[in-house]
């Protein structure tokens, strides 16, 4: 029997393979389980649609996000953090505080899984944050940590 994947399947194939398989295993496992559809000519031309659509729409939404990082990357974020004797930090900068503030300055909805970061910031100054808008498009966000006046 000749099938065509719609979704990928281990050791059988890749999401838009044919597939040849075996008449109780297409009819009992793959098509009711919604992994395949006969091979037809129609079942073929819909797959090709659904897969021009998909493209199209990744490539928009790829080119939407290297413009919020151009974007990104103009601006600068000043976090206000409460110091000690020494200029140093109680607590620490983490990750959501920098998407709150990048999604409240820009505008554009920022998660705090985007923001890359090895380590909360400890100290005072300027420091470079990643920030990943879509998979392997990532903005440079410069980040300033500023100590909050003391009362005298």
């Amino acid at each position: 029997m000749e099938l065509l994947l719609i979704q990928n399947v281990p050791h059988v194939g890749r999401k838009g393979d044919v597939v040849k398989v075996r008449d109780g295993f297409g009819r009992n496992y793959l098509i009711p389980r919604h992994y395949a559809l006969p091979a037809t000519r129609a079942n073929r031309v819909f797959i090709e649609e659904q897969r021009v659509r998909v493209e199209a729409r990744r490539v928009k939404e790829k080119a939407a996000a290297e413009e919020t990082v151009k974007a990104l990357e103009r601006i600068k974020v000043v976090i206000v953090a409460k110091v000690g004797a020494g200029d140093k930090l109680f607590g620490s900068i983490t990750s959501e505080q920098i998407a709150e503030n990048i999604s409240r300055k820009k505008g554009h909805k920022i998660d705090k899984k985007q923001v890359q970061m090895e380590e909360p910031i400890k100290t005072l100054g300027t420091h470079i944050v990643e920030v990943e808008v879509y998979p392997q498009v990532k903005a440079k966000v410069t980040v300033e940590v500023v100590g909050e006046p003391q009362p005298a």
